[in-house]
């Protein structure tokens, strides 16, 4: 789909084949066919943001019923208080939101709220503000639904930021539902910094041509630089040990970041082969991703009351943690 220099297709090609991703997936078929049949980027032009926005809202509300109906049973569907739908890959008001509650004929008085553009991280800050709804009101019942459409934002333009973006980002959908009753986990708690050194080493910008991705090469030494430390003070918050860590759930942004964590934080193979594993098997589908992993983890968990410590990074360069215990 690049037109790659010639002097750099080599480099471009071992990109690819260092990146630990097998699979990824997308909501479109042109990324599976010659570029003369597609049927969705334009061929000779500039593919519009209104066109890109247009598809978007055309593919994601049946993504999202699939991943809602996927997570939660009819009653628990009819119990359904507030909703929080997630995305950065695609805005509209009114939104996706009022579009579940249309498809799924839910109670059109629910409380809403929407978490847009926030990048990778986004999910954790969804489930902490469903944990606050859940603090506040004894019989809440909060669905979050998430769906990143990341390669609908493809820029043909050859540029390393389009390469690795193109190399990275997949699309996915994914739905949680957290309560005051007893689930897969319970969360214990939130925290948060901001690594402002990377301030300009990840950004999501809105275009004329779409959203455009700017990923530093510098990213995963400045998480790494700072994981340590962040560990740290969100450990002293919860007055636990990093001992008593039995399952991490570290955000695969790309190989090279689960590498320097791990590097960081002195983590076992074991520690992160999960992690590996969805990178591996749907490649970054940004804040989805941390659900699938969550998800996957959960059948691998034993016993009750093993700790959790979950991380996910994004724009700003932003460090959002949380602490679960399984039940």
């Amino acid at each position: 789909m690049y037109k790659v220099p010639e002097l750099e297709i080599d480099k471009v090609k071992r990109l690819y084949e260092r990146s630990e991703i097998s699979t990824r997936y997308s909501a479109i078929d042109d990324f599976s066919i010659e570029k003369q049949q597609w049927t969705f980027f334009e061929q000779d032009a500039m593919t519009s943001v209104e066109k890109r926005m247009k598809k978007f809202f055309e593919i994601a509300p049946n993504l999202c019923v699939k991943a809602i109906l996927n997570c939660v049973t009819n009653q628990q569907l009819s119990e359904i208080t507030h909703i929080i739908t997630v995305s950065c890959t695609g805005i509209s008001a009114p939104g996706l939101d009022i579009q579940l509650i249309q498809y799924l004929k839910l109670d059109s008085s629910l409380q809403r709220s929407s978490i847009n553009f926030m990048g990778c991280y986004a999910a954790i800050h969804a489930l902490k503000q469903a944990n606050t709804i859940c603090q506040s009101t004894q019989d809440a019942k909060v669905l979050i639904v998430d769906i990143e459409l990341c390669t609908l934002h493809f820029q043909d333009s050859y540029s390393m930021d389009n390469i690795a973006s193109s190399l990275l980002f997949a699309d996915g959908a994914a739905a949680v539902l957290v309560s005051n009753d007893q689930g897969l986990f319970e969360i214990e708690d939130f925290y948060s910094e901001v690594a402002l050194k990377g301030y300009h080493d990840m950004a999501w910008d809105i275009s004329s041509s779409g959203f455009q991705m700017v990923l530093s090469a510098y990213i995963p030494l400045i998480i790494a630089e700072n994981i340590e430390s962040m560990l740290m003070n969100s450990l002293a918050k919860m007055k636990i040990t990093k001992e008593e860590i039995k399952h991490w759930a570290i955000h695969p942004g790309g190989k090279k970041i689960v590498t320097e964590i791990a590097k960081a934080l002195s983590l076992s193979e074991q520690d992160t082969a999960i992690s590996r594993s969805i990178l591996n098997d749907y490649g970054n589908m940004s804040s989805v991703t941390i659900l699938y992993l969550l998800e996957r983890m959960s059948k691998n968990i034993k016993a009750a009351n093993e700790l959790v410590y979950a991380a996910a990074f994004g724009p700003g360069l932003t460090i959002e943690t949380m602490f679960l215990r399984s039940c």
